[in-house]
């Protein structure tokens, strides 16, 4: 339930915009977008997602239907506790705490990005033969270096937005800009800022489907 209301927030703060225009929706303009917050510090990332992952159990503990009154209060105060915990963590070491904005983007730009990762890393095959048949049979040999460029250029194209502890803004980011950051930021940040990317994009095409007639016609 905890992942399926973050999917569904930034649709409808999407659908919640005064003025609907289906050219900025087509040029990617007015897709949901969310925020997470990145800890550059190893150790303090690491708690964190930690802690993070503590507060969706809680949560989905009390989507359960079957609890006492006991029972829910406990794991509210809990989930208060670790609440308070990591927000006391952010406040200590708040100057390792970077604010990442995630954008959607349509499935042809994303289409678009991988095409021209096959121009640069085209698909290659080698022969083989099959064990069972003996017929010779091509088989596609993987590419790391083409699934780590598709990769950084999804990041360039899904973070509209790097906020930094003391406020000062980065405007979107170049390639260069993604390729140092899924080198050098902790594995967690990295896990979260590519968990956040793949939801972005379940959220984008439930936009795309509630954006129907009825609500064009209401916008």
């Amino acid at each position: 339930m905890s992942d399926e209301k973050e999917i569904l927030d930034p649709v409808e703060k999407a659908k919640e915009r005064g003025v609907f225009n289906i050219a900025d929706v087509v040029r990617g303009r007015t897709y949901p977008s969310t925020e997470i917050d990145v800890f550059i510090d190893e150790e303090i990332a690491y708690t964190i997602s930690q802690l993070d992952g503590l507060i969706s159990k809680t949560s989905e503990s009390l989507d359960k239907k079957s609890l006492s009154k006991k029972e829910t209060d406990d794991i509210l105060k809990r989930r208060e506790e670790i609440m308070e915990k990591k927000d006391k963590m952010i406040a200590e070491m708040g100057g390792s705490k970077y604010v990442f904005h995630i954008r959607g983007i349509s499935e042809g730009d994303r289409q678009d990005i991988f095409d021209s990762v096959l121009e640069k890393f085209p698909y290659e095959y080698e022969k083989s033969r099959n064990p069972f048949t003996g017929a010779q049979e091509k088989v596609e040999v993987e590419s790391k270096e083409r699934d780590r460029y598709f990769t950084d250029r999804l990041w360039q194209a899904h973070i509209s937005k790097i906020v930094a502890p003391d406020g000062s803004e980065q405007n979107s980011i170049t390639f260069d800009d993604a390729v140092e950051l899924r080198r050098n930021l902790p594995l967690a940040s990295i896990s979260k800022v590519t968990e956040a990317i793949e939801k972005i994009r379940v959220s984008t095409a439930v936009f795309m489907m509630t954006v129907d007639e009825d609500f064009l016609a209401k916008s």
